[in-house]
């Protein structure tokens, strides 16, 4: 059974849209790697491989980091953890260009995904808003 806090999280539109990011972020990443697992990509010498296993670990850091942001006590932490989401998801948009200027198929994907980013920044704007 669910308690309220994570009822209350799963709610959040920041949060939806992180995940789906994330799920965004593994496809585009299994595409462009022709559907290497994470450990392939971060061994591989193929800097596309690379870049493509960053893209996907910053997703994938951004979730647990809103979670972190709900569970805060203090107003004043809360705010400051939130206003950080802002790294990630600058993180994320930066792999995305890397990857666009690397010699790769699938620069729609990629493309879409930060198209997705922007969307995310807007919310979060909205959510830091929010919090004030």
């Amino acid at each position: 059974m669910y308690n309220s806090s994570e009822q209350n999280i799963n709610q959040l539109i920041i949060y939806k849209k992180s995940l789906d990011i994330f799920k965004l972020s593994r496809e585009v990443a299994s595409y462009i790697t022709d559907d290497k697992d994470m450990i392939s990509m971060y061994r591989s010498g193929n800097k596309s491989d690379n870049y493509a296993d960053n893209l996907v670990m910053n997703a994938f850091r951004l979730v647990p980091k809103i979670v972190e942001v709900e569970t805060q006590n203090s107003k004043r932490l809360k705010l400051k953890s939130a206003k950080s989401l802002k790294y990630f998801i600058d993180r994320i948009y930066h792999d995305c260009m890397t990857l666009e200027n690397t010699k790769i198929q699938g620069k729609d994907f990629v493309h879409l995904l930060r198209r997705e980013l922007k969307h995310l920044r807007k919310i979060h704007k909205v959510y830091v808003n929010s919090l004030l």
